[in-house]
């Protein structure tokens, strides 16, 4: 069977997203810039960002934790915007740029700063689980 490549992109995705902020150092072979993710998957991010850079640009990603500890990766550019607001992420009027990064190459520690993120949103399925359980029928 073969995939429409029109298809929601949505639709090709192996991992779910997770909301999370954190600031990013993303660089190329010329320069860096400064970013935060909107979202993250095992698998990539979606990053605002203060520049933007083409489709298939390889770039080296330094995750700036919640604890304040680095985490690297290295991940390849698969879509840009001008604006996030272009995707319906909220940028509070900012006109912030977005990439969207599919990762080639990961540490042991992004595997376990996904863990942490992958409990942290488990715990709030698992409360609005609980709070519809728990209404008056």
């Amino acid at each position: 069977m073969s995939r429409d490549p029109l298809a929601n992109p949505a639709d090709r995705r192996t991992s779910r997203r997770n909301p999370v902020q954190v600031r990013l150092e993303l660089s190329d072979k010329k320069l860096s810039f400064s970013g935060r993710t909107v979202d993250v998957s095992r698998g990539g991010l979606f990053a605002a960002a203060s520049e933007l850079r083409p489709v298939g640009t390889l770039l080296r990603i330094k995750v700036i934790g919640p604890k304040g500890d680095p985490i690297y990766a290295v991940g390849v550019v698969v879509r840009t915007f001008a604006s996030i607001a272009d995707t319906g992420v909220s940028d509070q009027g900012t006109n912030t740029m977005g990439l969207a990064i599919a990762l080639t190459s990961t540490s042991e520690s992004w595997d376990l700063f996904w863990d942490d993120v992958s409990a942290v949103d488990a715990d709030a399925d698992e409360d609005e689980i609980d709070d519809l359980e728990d209404e008056p029928s």
